[in-house]
């Protein structure tokens, strides 16, 4: 039997969404249509983002998750997620752990915006996913020009992506305005790219032009484990 394992904990309510996104995509008519889902929250991993603004060691990271491998081995789990953009920084370095596929949210997405015709996007995450090159590592493969987010608005996503972390809400006018400035200054699609801004609810005409990472992980989440999408 197929197991799709689940890397979470960065952070907990993004995970819970994430999960809450396969079940609502699977074309399932009873429990046993659903994926068989292995969830480990790992709240003990180190924040990506200091790590990576603060140039310390990638093992960090790498060493934190070893455990949390061996208990998907352990458990023939066949495909592996991970609902957290700026984790991606350390994928090969974590890939090489096992043999384990692990499906890679960023390319995956990138792959999504090029298949639309997108090419010029803009990527809403944190500092060290900016800093640490998470998705222009792909960008440039796929012929995707990233639109440069000012400074201000990576503090205020810093802002928003702490504060779902700390209180849980997922309300923010910010964000909703961020969008549609970035939408009115030219850029075909806005990526949401970290998982917090993933779990925040978007007004209606903002969801238009926005593409949700965690969305397109989900959707390959049930495509790769050989199910349907609903």
């Amino acid at each position: 039997m197929k197991k799709l394992g689940i890397l979470g904990g960065m952070g907990p309510l993004a995970t819970c969404i994430f999960y809450e996104k396969i079940i609502n995509l699977t074309d399932a008519k009873n429990d046993q249509d659903h994926i068989n889902t292995i969830i480990l929250s790992d709240t003990n991993i180190p924040d990506r983002t200091d790590i990576i603004i603060n140039n310390k060691d990638k093992n960090l990271i790498v060493d934190a998750i070893k455990d949390d491998i061996k208990i998907f081995e352990n458990n023939n789990v066949s495909k592996i997620a991970v609902p957290c953009n700026t984790f991606h920084y350390f994928f090969d370095e974590v890939q090489n752990l096992t043999n384990i596929k692990i499906i890679n949210m960023i390319e995956e997405t990138i792959k999504k915006v090029s298949k639309d015709n997108k090419k010029s996007i803009a990527v809403l995450g944190t500092k060290g996913t900016y800093e640490g090159n998470v998705y222009s590592k792909y960008s440039d493969k796929y012929n995707i020009n990233i639109y440069d987010v000012d400074l201000n608005i990576k503090n205020d996503l810093m802002d928003i992506i702490y504060n779902v972390k700390a209180t849980g809400s997922r309300k923010s006018d910010k964000l909703n305005n961020i969008i549609r400035d970035l939408k009115d200054s030219g850029v075909d699609y806005i990526i949401l790219a970290c998982t917090e801004l993933s779990t925040i609810i978007l007004d209606e005409d903002v969801k238009f032009y926005t593409l949700d990472a965690l969305d397109v992980l989900a959707e390959q989440s049930v495509l790769q484990m050989g199910y349907k999408i609903k």
